[in-house]
């Protein structure tokens, strides 16, 4: 009769975190049609590690380099470099979702935060009086 070792190692994904927060973009980004520069307000939808996905009347094509200024009322946080990875066409949410393509650890410094404290004030604003006992 044989015997099943169990001394495998136990297979770990990194988890990535993803915080659900709505801040302010302005992207900007050069047409390959007519060589103009884009500019579009829109609004995060999630903000990851190395990744957010955003909110924009106007989306850029996939591959294209997209510079990206983030802000939370007003209030400049970070200008960062990024790759459209995909895009969503839905009329009523158009969405793309960017890759960081520099300054990821200044990203997650800097956004991250920002976006922490916007779910905490949020909560505290729409929340806290309903769940309090």
């Amino acid at each position: 009769m044989s015997r099943l070792s169990e001394t495998t190692a136990p297979v770990r994904s990194p988890l990535h975190q993803r915080i659900m927060a709505k801040l302010s973009v302005q992207a900007s980004w050069v047409d390959e049609d007519n060589g103009n520069v884009v500019f579009v307000n829109g609004l995060t939808e999630n903000l990851g590690e190395s990744t957010v996905l955003v909110n924009l009347d106007i989306l850029p094509a996939v591959g294209s380099d997209v510079k990206l200024r983030l802000s939370d009322e007003s209030e400049f946080i970070i200008e960062v470099d990024t790759q459209v990875i995909r895009v969503e066409r839905d009329p009523s949410k158009p969405l793309a979702a960017l890759s960081i393509s520099e300054n990821v650890s200044k990203w997650k410094q800097k956004a991250l935060s920002a976006a922490q404290e916007w779910v905490t004030r949020h909560w505290r604003l729409n929340y806290e009086e309903d769940w309090v006992n």
